[in-house]
């Protein structure tokens, strides 16, 4: 759903555990987010701060990056 975000998990070696830690949810909850695509405002500015990225690279769909690179 969102490459970028899954690549900085990939880059940094976490894991959904702790990719649920650092927005303040468990694996589970963290699990059912990025399938269903809703994060809140302020679980995405929690990854945009951890990962020093802005949010519009963090949270490009797939669909977004195509149309842009088409």
């Amino acid at each position: 759903m969102y490459p970028n975000l899954l690549g900085q998990k990939a880059y940094y070696h976490l894991t959904d555990e702790d990719m649920g830690k650092i927005i303040g949810v468990s694996r589970n909850a963290y699990g059912q987010k990025i399938r269903s695509g809703r994060f809140t405002p302020a679980e995405c500015k929690k990854y945009c701060d951890y990962f020093r990225k802005d949010f519009d690279f963090l949270f490009e769909t797939e669909e977004e990056s195509t149309n842009r690179a088409g």
